[in-house]
């Protein structure tokens, strides 16, 4: 299937449309065994898109591209990922710096447990209280 350019999404669809109502108890031997079947009775069959008069790209739909161009910007204007090596900077050097963070944690408290995680933000918080309540 992937030699006729299919990709996994197709591949899925093809698997899908064969409607079986039981469990093969090898799934691989059955699915080789189909497509067996299937290649001695139509050798030749061009399974792509092109290939199929009632087929159509979800590229040619005018509202999955418009959908596409909004993501596309949505992603743009968005802020770069977070990496792992952010998290572990921030957790290991933020611990003298816990009224930045617990003011982080007021403002956005997933940002700020997901970038201090959620000991540091409990500590940062209980020192803030701390500190409000004048001990």
């Amino acid at each position: 299937m992937i030699d006729q350019g299919l990709d996994a999404h197709d591949i899925a669809a093809e698997l899908t449309s064969w409607w079986l109502t039981w469990r093969p108890a090898s799934p691989a031997a059955y699915i080789t065994a189909q497509l067996r079947n299937r290649m001695t009775d139509a050798p030749n069959e061009d399974l792509s898109v092109d290939a199929h008069p009632h087929a159509a790209e979800p590229t040619g739909n005018s509202a999955w591209q418009a959908w596409l161009r909004q993501r596309a910007t949505a992603t743009e204007l968005r802020e770069p990922q977070r990496t792992d090596d952010d998290r572990r900077h921030a957790r290991l050097y933020g611990w003298d710096r816990w009224a930045e963070i617990a003011d982080h944690y007021a403002t956005g408290p997933d940002d700020a447990l997901d970038l201090y995680g959620t000991r540091l933000c409990c500590y940062a918080v209980k020192r803030a209280s701390e500190d409000r309540e004048g001990r």
